[in-house]
Parts: structure tokens; sequence; C-alpha cells
């Protein structure tokens, strides 16, 4: 694995040895997470055009302009600070390798497959999420399902499901208490069963 670009700051990075040590400590010590969480965001297809551990990397560069804002201010965990980056960075990224005009806040897709399978997984009942995932028809209906999600709703089940945070870093991330990130969770998880039911037909367990 490639570990993080440390170089010592150039012109316009105005902080001593002492903050730069500081942070790439910071980078370091998310730098794994933050590059599978890369990888899973962008699936197979999108990964042949963008590298995950170059994304982190641009990201970090980000992070060093904005240090010295973040040191005296800390108002959430470094994790979520450098998330944010990085979420910022791979929609920068996406949007140039895609060449789409797309706001900055919007979210990269869901890689196709793996948002399926997740999904599936998600509200699977007696059904193998393997031989589920496989099935066309289901397959289908669950990106119908995932699309017929408001968009709070598929924000959070995708931080919690499948970026894998936890309800904390959530809670800092969307500025709510970590016992609302929970609840907001599961409510959006009771409707994505809720959609997939009323398009499956299938009863409720």
């Amino acid at each position: 694995m490639t570990s993080p670009n440390f170089q010592q700051p150039d012109e316009g990075f105005p902080f001593s040895v002492l903050d730069l040590a500081e942070l790439s400590a910071l980078v370091e010590a998310h730098w794994a997470r933050l590059v599978q969480i890369v990888r899973r965001r962008l699936g197979p297809s999108l990964g042949l055009q963008l590298d995950a551990e170059e994304v982190v990397n641009a990201a970090f560069i980000d992070a060093r302009r904005r240090w010295l804002a973040y040191r005296d201010h800390r108002k959430v965990s470094p994790f979520v600070w450098l998330y944010r980056l990085v979420n910022d960075r791979l929609v920068e990224e996406w949007r140039t390798a895609t060449r789409l005009k797309r706001n900055i806040r919007q979210n990269v897709p869901w890689p196709d497959r793996p948002s399926i399978d997740l999904g599936l997984r998600l509200v699977a009942t007696d059904t193998s999420p393997t031989q589920a995932a496989v099935r066309d028809e289901e397959a289908a209906l669950m990106r119908q399902a995932i699309g017929l999600l408001r968009e709070p709703d598929r924000e959070v089940v995708r931080l919690r499901a499948y970026d894998d945070l936890s309800f904390r870093e959530i809670g800092e991330l969307l500025e709510i208490e970590e016992n609302a990130a929970t609840v907001r969770y599961v409510r959006a998880l009771r409707r994505l069963k809720d959609i997939w039911h009323r398009l499956t037909g299938e009863s409720r367990q």
C-alpha cells in the first residue's frame, strides 16, 4: 500500500514543521480507512479512471491548505474532517473524469453492482443476498428502490452501511446528535424496506 506523500510545506502553506508532523500523523492514522472508502465508492468502472490512493493524496494537499483553520477551531473529529475533504476531492475528480457538470455537494453515485448488493443485504429476509444479487429482475428493482429513497435517507444509509461510519461520526458529519443519527438511519432503512416490499410485493417479516 502506498503511504501518503508527506512533503515539506511549499509556498502558500505557512505553518511549522510541528504542524505538518501533526497533520501527517492524522492522515497516516486514517489513511487505510479513507482509501478503502474511496475504493468502494469508485467501484469497478470508475476505478479504471480514478485511483483511490491518488484521491486521498490529493485530499492531503487540501488538508494542508486548511490545517490552520481546523487546528484552531476543531469542531469535528480528525477523521470526520478528513472524510469531508476526501469526499469533496472525490467529487471533483469524478466530475473531471466523467466530464459532467454537477453540484460540488452532490455525492459520487454508488457504484452500481456494489450498491445493489448492499441494498439486497439490507432488506434480505430468507433470500440469499449472493443469489438475489445475480438475478437481473431483483437487481433492477433494488436499483429502483434506492433511487426512490429521499436524498437524506440515501445519504445516511450510505454513510452507515456503505462507508461504515459510526453513528457518532455520522452525527458529527451531519451536525446532529449521535442518537439522532441512529434514529435517522433506522428510519431510512425502514423506508428502504417498505419501498422494496411495495416493488416486489413481498410480505413484511
